[in-house]
């Protein structure tokens, strides 16, 4: 019983931040666009939206370290994924960014149409032509001074285990010169909404923020070698932190 009624305060909490937040979010685009090139005002704003869900929900509680670490340069943001809980967790960075996600993400209704307007990064990652455009894409948000965040697993592990990570990224990171920032997630294996729809309890959550890689430690590496090297850095601290 008590399960029901917190999974419907979370609901109500949903329904009524995104109905609130919509309108505000689409007047904050239509005046800022023109002038703010890199819609940096609109992210903040992204940020706090996303941010209320975990912070509102008093069962879900949430630790940082190494926050003093971020910075509003341009990187590429890289993170192991578990389980949708990871989406809400990136918001409470603080830290203006955008997202490369799959296509069917932004048919999500309200969550897609707002990543539409703020400039995600939409990859079908079956299509070679999609991956091209993204990279594409990709390189131009960089160019204006941006920061991208994806997770190189591609989709949720399903067995809590780090995934293998696409080349993507560093892919990116190489040929953009720009420094990768590895961040570690953990406590969110668990799915995030059951399929009865029920959230999951009371728990904690945790987000490690590694020290920054600058493009120097790997311009004469081989993307699968940078690749190999960002999964076992990440890897390792995952195994770390969980004994």
């Amino acid at each position: 019983m008590l399960r029901v009624l917190f999974s419907l305060y979370v609901w109500v909490m949903i329904i009524g931040i995104t109905f609130i937040f919509s309108p505000i979010f689409v007047l904050t685009w239509i005046l800022t666009a023109l002038f703010d090139k890199k819609l940096t005002i609109l992210h903040h704003l992204g940020n706090f939206w996303g941010s209320l869900f975990t912070i509102l929900n008093p069962l879900w509680k949430v630790e940082i370290s190494g926050k003093e670490k971020l910075n509003n340069k341009s990187k590429i943001i890289v993170a192991n994924h578990q389980s949708q809980e990871d989406i809400l967790l990136m918001y409470r960075l603080g830290v203006a960014f955008r997202w490369i996600s799959k296509a069917e993400v932004f048919r999500i209704p309200f969550y897609g149409w707002m990543m539409q307007l703020n400039g995600d990064i939409k990859l079908k990652r079956t299509s070679k032509s999609s991956i091209r455009k993204m990279i594409i894409d990709a390189k131009k948000v960089l160019a204006k001074g941006c920061t991208i965040t994806i997770f190189p697993e591609g989709t949720r592990s399903k067995n809590g285990q780090l995934g293998n990570f696409k080349e993507g990224a560093f892919k990116l990171a190489i040929e953009t010169q720009t420094p990768i920032l590895p961040i570690i997630i953990q406590g969110t294996g668990q799915q995030l909404v059951y399929p009865n729809g029920l959230f999951k309890g009371k728990h904690k959550a945790t987000i490690k923020i590694l020290d920054e890689i600058p493009y120097s430690e790997f311009k004469d590496m081989e993307i699968k070698e940078l690749t190999r090297n960002i999964r076992g850095l990440i890897n390792n601290e995952l195994c770390n932190t969980s004994q």
